[in-house]
């Protein structure tokens, strides 16, 4: 059995070493596309000592914000969960027909804080910011900044909005990590993250797996 955990633990640092990801990355099945818990917590042991709340840009019914504020907690952080509740606005000509309006409703606010009851997260750990994004940006507060943001919008207008706007938003050596991540896409939200990549915005990239793209904001 050691011999076999010895071996499993080899064979993922050399897929790690060869995919150019840290080491220490979790090793694991992971359901595509989707947020797994272990490297949530892997992502939220980054950030241990850089100031700045954690934040997940849309959160749907939880799957990932439950755990997002509970790392955000042990850190004496808040979470903050952007999304319109009501689901995705218009696709634009750069979305295709992947994801129409609509998908992804819960209904409203009340929903998300029902399921995260359910979920025992105490409402005092996360604070929640109605609307489509970018617009639901429009009421936070100029100073709040962040140390952990996952982005999970799929539609291009909305992630290239929410990127211009965290940009001055995450603190040195914070993490945005970043869904739906497809280099060979020129579609959806990963054609906003190319044209991001393609400035310089201070951030380097830390590890690209699972259809997500890690960066850490440089320190000045």
């Amino acid at each position: 059995m050691l011999i076999k955990h010895v071996l499993g633990k080899a064979v993922q640092l050399l897929a790690n070493a060869v995919s150019g990801n840290p080491h220490d990355l979790p090793r694991g099945e992971r359901r595509t596309g989707s947020w797994n818990h272990s490297d949530i917590e892997w992502l939220a042991s980054k950030v241990i000592g850089v100031p700045g709340d954690f934040a997940e840009i849309g959160v749907f019914r939880g799957a990932a914000f439950h755990k997002v504020a509970d790392l955000a907690s042990r850190q004496r952080k808040l979470a903050h969960a952007f999304d319109s509740f009501i689901g995705m606005n218009e696709p634009s000509p750069a979305d295709g027909n992947h994801y129409p309006k609509g998908k992804f409703d819960i209904g409203r606010p009340d929903e998300f804080i029902r399921l995260m009851s359910d979920a025992a997260v105490i409402r005092d750990q996360y604070a929640i910011w109605p609307g489509y994004v970018p617009a639901c940006f429009a009421r936070v507060p100029d100073d709040l900044c962040f140390s952990l943001v996952i982005f999970d919008v799929d539609h291009y207008q909305p992630t290239a909005g929410a990127l211009d706007w965290l940009a001055e938003r995450i603190n040195p050596r914070g993490l945005p990590a970043l869904g739906y991540y497809l280099p060979q896409t020129d579609l959806l939200a990963s054609k906003a993250i190319k044209e991001s990549l393609a400035t310089d915005g201070g951030f380097k990239k830390v590890a690209a797996f699972n259809q997500q793209l890690i960066l850490r904001k440089r320190a000045p």
